[in-house]
């Protein structure tokens, strides 16, 4: 899930490619609340996969968030 996570950011949000790595944290990367609430409407109408921006921001790291993205799909 980690690369479905950095390919959205790299090519939706406009991350840089070499600032999106495991342990980069979401103020790293520049994931801002905007940035969350659109990551999470991406992996909604992408993925189906139903999750709210504030539990994105809830993470620290991106390993944690595709963690969290990863254990969302699985419910689904």
């Amino acid at each position: 899930m980690y690369e479905v996570l950095k390919g959205i950011l790299v090519n939706d949000l406009q991350v840089r490619e070499e600032d999106v790595l495991p342990t980069a944290t979401r103020e790293e990367v520049g994931l801002d609340s905007l940035a969350a609430l659109e990551l999470a409407e991406v992996l909604s109408s992408r993925l189906g996969i139903e999750i709210q921006d504030y539990e994105l921001l809830d993470t620290t790291t991106l390993a944690e968030m595709a963690e969290l993205v990863a254990g969302r799909q699985a419910c689904g």
